[in-house]
């Protein structure tokens, strides 16, 4: 009986354990909501998009490869890099994209431009994995989903590192 009852406690405070790691990575993706208390979004991306060429199409991805979320969001990037092959695609580290004036609530992290005009900037899906599926990057290049305008996302829960200002 007293073997059951340790067997059940250990099992519980691995289990809570497990939850709270798991939970460090996983929650909102602008949870201090910056993009919403800055006037100009923090987006500087007129420059970022005539960087990558002409093209209506652009899709930015932002990486830390510090980050726990990063190696199933190497195969994600992967994966939309060959599904979209015909949309030019650029990795910046977090550092470059604050050079370029980006406001960067966590990572990984997904830019979408069409011409110099933002479309999407946040989570690549929602949910505790960035692995490969039908995320909202998909869907917005599919044409799927149609914005009335710009989105900054960070409602969403995903995998993501939070970086700080």
């Amino acid at each position: 009986m007293l073997a059951t009852l340790i067997l059940l406690c250990w099992l519980l405070l691995s289990g809570y354990l497990l939850w709270q790691d798991q939970r460090s990575v996983v929650g909102a993706f602008d949870p201090e909501q910056r993009w919403q208390q800055q006037t100009t979004q923090g987006l500087e991306l007129a420059s970022v998009g005539k960087a990558l060429g002409a093209s209506q199409m652009k899709l930015l991805h932002v990486i830390d490869p510090g980050c726990r979320c990063h190696r199933q969001h190497q195969q994600h990037q992967q994966a939309l890099q060959q599904t979209f092959a015909e949309i030019p695609q650029q990795t910046l580290s977090i550092a470059e994209a604050r050079q370029l004036g980006l406001s960067i609530p966590a990572a990984p992290m997904a830019i979408l431009l069409n011409g110099d005009e933002l479309v999407y900037a946040g989570p690549y899906t929602v949910g505790p994995l960035c692995g490969s599926g039908d995320g909202w990057i998909e869907r917005l290049l599919r044409g799927e989903i149609q914005l009335a305008g710009s989105w900054l996302n960070g409602e969403s829960n995903s995998c993501r590192c939070l970086q700080s200002t």
